[in-house]
């Protein structure tokens, strides 16, 4: 029922759209592939999720600092709810810059329907990127660098949440989105001035992002860069496959 829904949007959505002059190009076998696997994606996270569980006090004493790679030994200890604050709002601001970039069609022609692919691949940009954080998150069950601080809250060190290190979501959602504006402003007005700045802004954002992380106690070095990287491609290249 689900499928059928989603193919029954699809094939209305590429109707739509394709009455309009666009950059962008929906078609049934890409956006059927990406729902797919969407869905592939959330089944298989489902029971992982269910089954990942939070650590008792006695695990927690019984971490081992020395299973922590030397480059990433030096969140250890670290906790800073403000900077935990400033991430969540970074990253709501790259989703606000994301949906600014898919309303550039209909800015341009002043036709509503001209952004329905750009808005449809932004939402395919945080489906896959969320997702797919999620999966690796659960699977993996890396310790965050707050579970071995006593400065965190117990509460928050024997939680489900203290097992989710690995890769960071903010970062990889702040870097789908923020490329996905870039991508899309740029290929919309090739001969802008401005396209170094998209750019600097999309670099930028999600490396903010990331330093919030880590310095909150939250993530560690190489899952913010692994976060950065992987919503970064999925930012750029999901756009990409579209391009008429």
């Amino acid at each position: 029922m689900i499928r059928l829904t989603i193919i029954i949007i699809t094939l209305f959505l590429i109707q739509i759209s394709s009455s309009a002059q666009n950059i962008y190009k929906l078609n049934y076998s890409t956006e059927s592939f990406i729902a797919n696997s969407s869905l592939a994606l959330f089944g298989f996270n489902e029971p992982i999720k269910s089954n990942l569980l939070g650590f008792t006090k006695d695990e927690l004493n019984s971490l081992s600092q020395a299973k922590i790679p030397n480059y990433d030994r030096f969140v250890i200890g670290l906790w800073n709810p403000g900077a935990s604050s400033r991430s969540d709002v970074i990253v709501y601001s790259s989703a606000l810059l994301g949906a600014s970039a898919a309303l550039i069609p209909s800015l341009i022609s002043k036709k509503w329907n001209t952004s329905i692919p750009t808005a449809s691949i932004l939402i395919e940009v945080n489906l896959l990127t969320l997702l797919s954080t999620e999966i690796v998150k659960n699977t993996f069950s890396r310790s965050r660098p707050y579970a071995y601080s006593d400065l965190a809250p117990i509460s928050l060190r024997t939680s489900k949440d203290a097992r989710k290190s690995f890769f960071s979501g903010h970062t990889s959602l702040s870097a789908a989105n923020s490329f996905y504006a870039a991508k899309v402003f740029t290929d919309h007005y090739p001969k802008s001035r401005l396209k170094p700045l998209a750019w600097a802004v999309a670099i930028v954002i999600p490396a903010i992002t990331a330093y919030n992380r880590v310095i909150s106690g939250e993530h560690f070095l190489s899952d913010v860069l692994v976060g950065y990287s992987f919503g970064a491609l999925i930012g750029y290249t999901i756009p990409l496959i579209h391009t008429d």
